[in-house]
């Protein structure tokens, strides 16, 4: 094996990684989040990138003419973008910042790519690898220096998004930005800067190996701390390939075993009948992916279906106490949390205890939800998460803030609006399972908090219904007496 397929062949494999990743974040996103497709489009761009350099090294390695694959190789930049679109939306999914960043930086590269393709202004025919020569065309250093400043920001923005994330959501994205900034700083130096000293002998094919680190600590974040929760993809993915290798197993065993006495052609058919058989007409597809499932994600979703189960049947209940009776079940059945409570608004407009559950219930009922609590929830108007609060309030709040949260043993609260009013707060506490609330935990969370106040508001209705029904019938009975009272004694007199 040369030089050339010593470089050519991990290349394949750091490609084919990003391609694994980019499918991966795509397919587990469920909320159709522009944070993963802009995760996909930087994966796939490197991974274009990690791959054309591989065949451009094998090429030459067979010695083949590479000139057209050194132009596509400027298919790299258009990872730019890509990335600097993941750090926007890390810090706002709605940013105007990062739809203008591909309004404007993809259309760029994309023209490039093609006046390198089609054209002698960016790259000129006469490509080496070994030794490393380049024609420059009289669009490519200032390219390059574009490129590079462009890098330089982006390692500019992931310092100042690393700044603004605390609590889980930096631990979980800590990785993700190492890599990044690994990538992003190499490749500033060696496929931007260097390439404009004269003289400097670097094939900026190369830095596509700079990708490794970035998609390696990508996959460990997604692992350890659930970046993007890719269970449920990969309990699928190992279901198909355990299949594979059985079924492939057992077909050339049929094959080898019917050959010798029907020939090869009806041993084929034969066998490949036997395993449609097993996959189709038996139960055997459904239970190893149920059984792979219960390996690879275990209990980790069954919590959200109770949830999504809780959301729909609380519309059903119209008796206030069972209703945050079933609210409070619901939590301590999916979550598993040992400290779970809910507030509900007086007239005075303190926020009681009316319902709730573990060892700090004695703490929860002793008083009303604190002011700096609801004020807090009133003003984000979502989910907060004590632990991302420290990094976003001054010290002095946050440790007021802090020191109530703790007592009620809530890691999470969830406000209950209505009609843009907020009815009541549920304070929860870690999962019994151990794991941070993730995106999709507080998404259902919402929806359900949602429905909940939409069903407190209609058992109050409810209860005032039947109060003045109950007064009516008693206004009836006592018109009634009075009535049959007046007549007896007309009668008597």
């Amino acid at each position: 094996m040369g030089l050339y397929e010593i470089i050519g062949y991990p290349l394949l494999l750091v490609g084919v990684l990003e391609i694994v990743l980019a499918a991966v974040v795509l397919r587990q996103n469920p909320r159709r989040s522009p944070v993963n497709k802009s995760v996909a489009a930087f994966a796939f761009f490197s991974a274009a990138f990690a791959l054309n350099t591989a065949v451009m090294y094998l090429r030459a390695g067979m010695g083949l003419d590479i000139d057209l694959v050194a132009r596509l190789n400027w298919i790299g930049w258009l990872s730019i973008p890509a990335c600097l679109q993941v750090l926007y939306y890390m810090r706002d999914e709605k940013s105007r910042a990062a739809f203008l960043i591909g309004l404007v930086l993809y259309p760029f590269w994309t023209i490039l790519y093609l006046l390198s393709i089609f054209t002698d202004l960016v790259e000129v025919d006469g490509y080496s690898l070994i030794p490393y020569i380049n024609k420059t065309g009289p669009l490519e250093d200032p390219a390059r220096l574009i490129g590079a400043i462009l890098i330089i920001w982006v390692v500019a923005e992931i310092f100042r998004l690393r700044k603004e994330l605390t609590g889980i959501r930096k631990a979980q994205l800590n990785y993700f930005f190492h890599g990044t900034l690994i990538f992003a700083g190499s490749s500033a130096l060696a496929v931007g800067f260097l390439q404009l000293v004269s003289g400097f002998g670097l094939e900026p094919g190369l830095g596509s190996f700079l990708s490794f680190p970035w998609v390696a600590l990508t996959f460990y974040a997604m692992t350890r701390y659930r970046l993007f929760d890719i269970r449920i993809v990969l309990s699928r993915w190992l279901t198909v390939a355990l299949l594979f290798i059985v079924l492939s197993s057992v077909h050339l065993g049929l094959f080898k075993l019917m050959q010798p006495y029907i020939g090869a052609a009806a041993a084929i058919l034969l066998s490949l009948t036997v395993i449609a058989v097993v996959l189709f007409g038996t139960p055997v597809r459904p239970r190893v992916q149920a059984w792979m499932h219960r390996i690879v994600v275990g209990g980790k979703f069954d919590y959200q279906r109770i949830l999504r189960e809780s959301s729909r049947a609380v519309i059903s209940i119209l008796d206030l106490d069972e209703l945050l009776k079933y609210t409070i079940d619901s939590m301590r059945r999916s979550l598993g949390v040992g400290n779970v409570f809910l507030f509900l608004q007086d007239a005075k407009g303190r926020f009681l205890m009316r319902q709730g559950f573990g060892s700090a219930r004695m703490a929860a009922e002793s008083a009303p939800l604190e002011a700096d609590v609801i004020r807090l929830v009133k003003d984000t108007q979502h989910v907060v998460i004590r632990e991302e609060m420290e990094g976003l309030l001054p010290e002095r709040e946050f440790s007021g803030l802090n020191t109530a949260l703790q007592e009620l043993g809530a890691e999470l609260i969830v406000p209950l609006h209505f009609k843009g009013q907020m009815q009541g707060v549920l304070t929860l506490g870690y999962k019994g399972s151990g794991e941070p609330y993730i995106q999709s935990d507080i998404d259902l969370l919402e929806a359900l908090a949602g429905h909940v106040a939409i069903a407190i508001d209609n058992a109050r209705l409810f209860e005032e219904a039947r109060q003045m029904r109950e007064s009516l019938n008693e206004s009836e009975e006592r018109y009634r007496v009075m009535v049959e009272t007046t007549v007896k004694k007309y009668l008597s007199s």
